[in-house]
């Protein structure tokens, strides 16, 4: 029932024609589109950076972050989610008020195409894993925040963040 949903939404949405380089005038997409209910609570409504989400080394980079990310619906429950992406991986400031030092990297990922966003998916945890590798090796007990903001013509623009320490 879930892909008979997602196909219909996707097909309805004319996603098939995206290639993936849609660009959104400030990071946001103009105007959002009208999803008619009931289908609408199934779209994502808040967004959560998983508690797995650690600091990694990558065959192609020294250190990075393996970020899992879970959409949520409506009714609180794990759902896909079609759009863009993105990750700000920030130093953490220590008592202050503002947490976000220096910029440590940024990553743009679309899972706007079924192919890709299936990509990224993970069955088992219900949420989405992204490899964001850097060439900045994270020294063990570094801590740093990670935003994660999720762009879609089917949403308002959702946004989390999440303190990591790297090496836990």
């Amino acid at each position: 029932m879930e892909w008979i949903l997602l196909s219909v939404l996707v097909a309805s949405a004319g996603l098939g024609c995206d290639n993936g380089s849609r660009i959104f005038k400030g990071g946001q997409p103009s105007h959002v589109e009208q999803i008619p209910a009931p289908i609408d609570l199934l779209l994502p409504k808040t967004l959560e950076i998983h508690p797995f989400t650690q600091t990694a080394s990558f065959d192609d980079s020294p250190g990075g972050i393996h970020a899992r990310i879970q959409a949520r619906d409506a009714f609180g429950d794990p759902t896909k989610a079609f759009g863009t992406m993105r990750f700000e991986l920030y130093d953490f400031k220590t008592q202050n008020q503002n947490q976000r030092g220096a910029r440590l990297g940024q990553w743009e990922i679309s899972i706007a195409q079924p192919d890709r966003n299936l990509t990224h998916w993970n069955r088992h945890f219900r949420s989405y894993e992204f490899k964001l590798g850097s060439n900045i090796a994270f020294a063990t007990g570094k801590q740093m925040i990670l935003v994660a903001t999720f762009i879609s013509p089917f949403t308002p623009r959702l946004s989390t963040e999440r303190r990591i320490i790297a090496g836990e």
